[in-house]
């Protein structure tokens, strides 16, 4: 079974597959318009998320499986509810690529 938290460090697996909105039917990641893989920001607007303009900053494109290191838990978007069992939301910063950029949990994968 897979942890719900992810500490700092952890190596995760980018997972796009089925996972490019929220089974609420937000998005989680922008789209590559046509090419392959999607796009992960800088920033994911907290505050405001879900809503229009979320995903800020530079930008990266990422595939399926693509590997990623956990910096830091960023936080949960406020308008999201607290309860556990909406762990997908939490929002990660992680470095790939070369980049430092946000990505929900449910678009990681913890290798183990």
């Amino acid at each position: 079974m897979e942890e719900f938290f992810l500490p700092s460090g952890t190596l995760c697996t980018i997972k796009l597959d089925g996972f490019k909105c929220s089974d609420g039917g937000y998005a989680v990641v922008g789209t590559n318009h046509g090419g392959k893989g999607s796009t992960v920001f800088r920033k994911i607007n907290l505050s405001s998320y879900p809503s229009c303009g979320d995903f800020v900053g530079d930008a990266s494109i990422v595939n399926d499986g693509d590997v990623a290191v956990i910096i830091e838990y960023a936080g949960r978007p406020d308008r999201i509810n607290s309860d556990p069992r909406w762990f997908n939301y939490d929002v990660y910063e992680v470095f790939i690529k070369g980049s430092i950029r946000q990505i929900f949990r449910q678009n990681l994968r913890a290798i183990v």
